[in-house]
């Protein structure tokens, strides 16, 4: 049976959600932050945990700092979803279960409107994956009103958040003014309406995921620069590459801004890649780090260099008993590597021969048991392992 991870509140909705779950006898854990950020919140942690003790339900809570300085609501949104991702990976939970109803979704494509945004998706979806975590949302056919009388009718103990009250909310303003004064038959209209943009987004996500798969894994940028919705490609272009999901709407469209302008070189931070425009192209460069010990001379094979016995001069070094254990490494700040005719810089090598940052990263080096660079692939070895007779050949 699959295992679920319930994120509840201890408002009318989540507790809705968590005893929906009991009646179903589902496999779940809960998982609960208290915010400190008001009076009634312990209140609501005791209401949850209380539950889950009668119940049998392993329960889990996580305290947020009231003093973040800065942008509380983001550090709060990414604060909950690595709580959530930790548990279930923990626990091994498939997913994880919230409560958002379907004033929720209203209230969200609003919101949508009124900022002229284009998501991905209007409202909510009911099925996402979100900062690593699989989310559900099981209640966007039930309206705030049914949870109220949900709880009510099955006896269920509630809390409410005194902040749904205030006005500070485009949300709170929103649903009292707008989606509470509708009636049935305004709902049907607007969740129809809702349906029908959701279909044509999906329509047109589609084409936009083909131009962006066929862009392949690098991307030129004179080719970029005749896409008809770049902005919208670079989205999906990350997304296919599996990093991005989280970054807002601003930020994406001031990437593909510096994109499309003319200059030489820049990079941004997503996730943990970087984002690199280098030589007329743009790649995602993952900072990767490896290294390899090696006793004696053997044939060896990995994703990033192979050891032979024969290859070509410049894959070629000579070395003693005393050079062992050979260190074939990733790339390092600084790397040089003494020639015949001088000093050269691994860095001045990568410029010159115009080798893309993402195969900088990986580029092999090899380092004896002294620590003293022997060889780079395609440079060659240092002045004191050359000879005619090579015995070992590392190949990029």
């Amino acid at each position: 049976m699959n295992k679920y991870c319930v994120a509840v509140s201890g408002g009318c909705d989540s507790m809705t959600l968590l005893d929906q779950c009991v009646h179903k006898k589902m496999n779940i854990i809960v998982a609960h932050v208290n915010y400190q950020k008001r009076e009634s919140a312990k209140r609501d942690e005791n209401l949850v945990r209380d539950y889950c003790e009668k119940h049998q339900i392993p329960f889990f809570v996580r305290y947020c700092d009231p003093h973040y300085k800065g942008n509380f609501q983001a550090y709060a949104r990414r604060f909950r979803y690595e709580f959530f991702k930790e548990l279930c990976e923990q626990e091994g939970c498939v997913s994880v279960l919230v409560a958002h109803q379907q004033d929720d979704l209203f209230e969200t494509y609003l919101m949508q409107c009124q900022r002229k945004s284009v998501p991905l998706i209007y409202g909510l979806a009911a099925k996402v994956k979100h900062h690593g975590v699989m989310i559900e949302r099981p209640l966007l056919n039930m309206s705030k009103k049914d949870c109220y009388n949900y709880c009510y009718d099955h006896e269920v103990f509630f809390g409410e958040d005194e902040s749904n009250f205030s006005n500070n909310y485009l949300r709170n303003r929103l649903r009292r003014e707008v989606v509470d004064t509708w009636n049935e038959e305004k709902r049907k209209e607007v969740l129809a309406e809702i349906n029908r943009r959701n279909d044509e987004m999906q329509r047109y996500q589609n084409e936009i995921k083909k131009i962006a798969e066929d862009l392949g894994e690098d991307i030129l940028i004179a080719k970029f620069k005749k896409l008809e919705h770049p902005k919208d490609v670079l989205r999906a272009w990350l997304n296919h590459q599996g990093v991005g999901f989280s970054l807002s709407e601003r930020r994406i469209r001031r990437i593909c801004e510096t994109i499309l302008k003319d200059e030489s070189r820049y990079e941004f931070e997503i996730d943990s890649y970087r984002l690199v425009k280098s030589y007329d192209v743009l790649q995602l460069v993952k900072d990767i780090e490896y290294s390899y010990t090696f006793d004696k001379i053997e044939e060896f094979d990995c994703e990033y260099f192979k050891i032979r016995k024969s290859g070509s001069s410049v894959e070629a070094v000579t070395l003693t008993p005393e050079d062992f254990p050979i260190t074939i490494r990733s790339p390092k700040e600084g790397d040089q590597i003494q020639l015949r005719f001088g000093k050269k810089k691994l860095n001045r090598f990568f410029i010159d021969r115009k080798i893309s940052h993402k195969e900088r990263k990986t580029y092999p080096v090899v380092v004896n048991s002294v620590g003293n660079i022997v060889l780079v692939p395609k440079i060659g070895c240092d002045v004191k392992h050359y000879t005619v007779k090579p015995n070992c050949f590392v190949i990029k």
